[in-house]
């Protein structure tokens, strides 16, 4: 509640009185931490002092000389002032970079913050909901194929498409673009889903970046590093709904049913929860295909005696991860003889085993962009699956090198 101007003209006639607020708190029997409140108050209601501060400025303290219970002199001191009080960032906006005038010294003389529209999962999904209505928002149905073999089930990991990313050739060795994107990957695809063999289920474990970046700016989404990008971020969605949608299509003409998950990473975090989100509307009338949308970093799944887990690899280093596995499904680690956890983010193979449990890092299927190709990073391009035996055991692993 708001103050009346006759309690801060007291806090005033008492600090002037007795000098000090320490001194009028003990004289009033008012508590020191009120009195004081109430005298800031009163300077900013501009009660408190004849004194007046200079253009610019605030006044940050006040004192008094009092003899005989007169006031015989006054002082402030002052700072400058906040022309418009504390900035709040505007909403759907976030900081994206500070700036600063300095003197010849390096004295900073004033600061002001860049900001940028900040797409948040709700904007996303409806921008997924745009570009999904070309479906009419249903899935088609197609042929279940005849198979029956129940004891296994396979793994088509998606690590790191990076859709939306651009090359080009004079700089990187090779162009690419969301075309040359969807074509590659997507004729890899193809073959690695034909040469695996038959089981009735087949899990899709996006590993996160599916996307090359966030939102409508070219820029990862946490340290804001600029990206070659191709294409606004309604084109770039566009394209990975098409290549998800692709690839689930061809999960189905092999197996009969389909689970599909979508990791986040460091460059989609919220795109991919977003896609999750609008896939398992589309497909949701679609007996054949489940679509888990969990907003978890984590994927822990157990079939049989096999127990996976995947996460994208930004966040929890490779050795650390079976421990994790371990504390977060006792029962599932407990009945299980066959462990492993994917992961992508670093784009080139590499396996450590920690307690028995395979945690493998696997190859992206893009091309290099700019920052790559200049640094020391050189990969192999690939696509994967894994077919395990319900009994516990890896029955066949398919590569197809890009």
């Amino acid at each position: 509640m708001a103050l009346s101007p006759e309690a801060l003209q007291e806090a005033v006639d008492l600090v002037r009185e007795h000098g000090t607020i320490i001194a009028a708190s003990r004289a009033s029997g008012i508590k020191r931490s009120t009195l004081q409140d109430r005298v800031f108050k009163a300077k900013a209601a501009g009660l408190f002092s004849p004194v007046q501060p200079i253009p610019g400025f605030d006044i940050s303290r006040y004192s008094s000389t009092v003899r005989n219970g007169q006031v015989v002199s006054e002082s402030i001191q002052q700072k400058p002032a906040e022309a418009m009080g504390r900035f709040n960032v505007p909403d759907g906006h976030y900081v994206k970079g500070v700036s600063a005038l300095v003197d010849a010294e390096g004295n900073v003389k004033q600061q002001w913050l860049k900001t940028g529209v900040d797409p948040n999962a709700i904007d996303i999904v409806e921008a997924v909901r745009d570009v999904i209505s070309d479906y009419a928002g249903v899935s088609h149905l197609i042929p279940e194929p005849d198979v029956s073999h129940d004891n296994t089930f396979t793994v088509i990991p998606l690590p790191d498409w990076h859709i939306g990313l651009m090359a080009w050739a004079r700089e990187t060795g090779e162009n690419y673009d969301l075309k040359i994107a969807r074509e590659t990957i997507m004729q890899a695809m193809v073959s690695v889903i034909n040469q695996s063999p038959p089981s009735s289920h087949a899990i899709i474990l996006g590993l996160g970046d599916m996307l090359h970046f966030d939102g409508y700016e070219p820029v990862t989404s946490r340290s804001g590093n600029f990206l070659d990008a191709d294409g606004r971020h309604p084109k770039v969605l566009r394209t990975a709904l098409d290549m998800v949608r692709s690839t689930v299509d061809l999960a189905l003409q092999k197996f009969r049913t389909v689970e599909v998950r979508i990791l986040p990473g460091n460059h989609d975090d919220q795109s991919a929860v977003a896609l999750s989100l609008a896939f398992s509307l589309f497909y949701e009338n679609n007996d054949r295909v489940t679509f888990d949308d969990s907003p978890s970093r984590f994927w822990w799944k157990r079939i049989g005696k096999v127990f996976l887990g995947a996460t994208h690899g930004d966040k929890t280093k490779m050795r650390d991860l079976p421990l994790v596995m371990a504390a977060d499904n006792p029962q599932d680690w407990a009945d299980s003889t066959y462990r492993r956890i994917y992961t992508g983010h670093i784009h080139h193979e590499s396996a450590v085993e920690e307690g028995g449990v395979l945690v493998t890092s696997l190859r992206s299927p893009v091309a290099k962009d700019a920052y790559h190709s200049f640094s020391k990073y050189r990969s192999g391009r690939s696509v994967y699956s894994d077919t395990y035996d319900v009994s516990g055991r890896m029955a066949s692993s398919v590569k197809v090198n890009l």
